[in-house]
């Protein structure tokens, strides 16, 4: 896709606003998405960190007063070039300000502890930062099934056709023919990106729903709903890759 159309595209989902929104991030409009990816030090698990993540990070959370809600991705099925993370830490942010509080408050030498300790089991890359975008409600799970779509537009596709195919009311129509509850966002690349993909469709929901859902790509049962919602062609293609999400502050 020529750059102009890659700026078109940041800037209208960036500035496109919802209304329902996916509790599972807790975003009740677009926000800021800070994505590092990391590798597991020697000694250390992803439960460890998970473990961090839910006691002293959630209490540094609370104790400085922090809008961010956190959460820890464990790679199962992921395509190249991205497979060699062993996690995915993301925080998700309501602007840019509540970033920047996070980040003062979190580099402070008061913190060094929580500092040296997710330092002693992890080694990180710089961050890198989306443009979330609230597409349903996802469930309060601890641990769940978590899907991203890799997603470039078509020849010929616009922003406008990428925006009318992924909505709400079409996911919402999968869900209902399923009996599921799925929840989902689109990401848009930001700062720190050059990626070889448009944007990102995340899809997650309770062990059991997704399970339905993968079921239901296995029988044709959701490409039935697709035509059945619509008889528009979707104007992307995208591969999907697969992770455990661990909920860290709720």
């Amino acid at each position: 896709m020529e750059q102009p159309l890659k700026i078109i595209l940041f800037t209208l989902m960036a500035v496109f606003s919802l209304t329902s929104f996916a509790d599972h991030h807790a975003m009740p409009e677009n926000g800021v998405v800070e994505l590092y990816e990391c590798d597991l030090n020697d000694g250390a698990s992803i439960e460890d960190v998970v473990n961090f993540g839910r006691s002293d990070f959630k209490k540094f959370v609370a104790k400085q007063k922090l809008s961010v809600n956190s959460f820890l991705w464990e790679p199962v099925a992921v395509a190249p070039p991205y497979q060699d993370a062993q996690l995915r830490w993301i925080n998700y942010f309501p602007t840019w300000a509540d970033y920047s509080k996070a980040v003062a408050a979190w580099t402070n030498s008061d913190n060094a502890n929580n500092q040296t300790a997710l330092a002693a089991m992890t080694t990180c890359n710089k961050p890198v930062f989306a443009t979330s975008m609230p597409i349903a409600q996802m469930p309060r799970d601890k641990k769940k099934p978590l899907i991203v779509g890799v997603c470039n537009l078509n020849d010929g596709a616009t922003v406008a056709d990428a925006l009318n195919y992924v909505t709400p009311e079409r996911h919402q129509n999968i869900n209902k023919m399923l009996g599921t509850n799925n929840g989902g966002m689109l990401w848009v690349p930001g700062f720190g990106l050059n990626p070889d993909f448009d944007f990102l469709q995340v899809i997650a929901g309770t062990q059991s729903d997704m399970m339905t859902l993968f079921d239901g790509v296995r029988t044709g049962k959701v490409q039935t709903a697709q035509a059945a919602y619509s008889d528009q062609s979707p104007p992307m293609s995208c591969h999907w890759d697969l992770s455990n999400s661990y909920s860290l502050l709720n």
